[in-house]
C-alpha cells in the first residue's frame, strides 16, 4: 500500500481508521512525500499503533498510540496551560 503524505502529516490516525473499516494489519505501508520515501516500509498496524508528541523542552517524537494522547496527534506544542500546570 502506498501513501502519499498531504501538506499537514495526518498518517497516524489515517492508519488506525484504516485497520478500523478492516484493512489487513500485516500489510506493507510505503509512505511518501512527493517521491521521497519517508519511512521504512512497515506493516500497517505498525504505525496505527504510534501517536506524535512535542513537548516545551523537547522536539515531535513518535510514541506509542494512547486512546486519550494528550497531543491528539497535532504538531502544535502543548502549553503548561493545556496540560494542566502553570502558563
Amino acid at each position: 500500500m502506498r501513501v502519499d503524505l498531504p501538506v499537514k502529516p495526518a498518517l497516524l490516525p489515517f492508519c488506525r481508521k484504516l485497520l478500523a473499516e478492516g484493512a489487513d494489519p500485516a500489510e506493507l505501508v510505503h509512505v511518501y512525500r512527493g517521491d521521497t520515501l519517508c519511512f521504512v516500509p512497515a506493516p500497517l498496524a505498525a504505525f496505527a499503533a504510534l501517536a506524535t508528541e512535542e513537548r516545551d523542552t523537547r522536539s515531535i517524537r513518535l510514541v506509542r498510540y494512547r486512546e486519550k494522547c494528550p497531543q491528539g496527534d497535532e504538531y502544535a506544542p502543548v502549553s503548561g496551560e493545556a496540560m494542566g500546570g502553570e502558563p
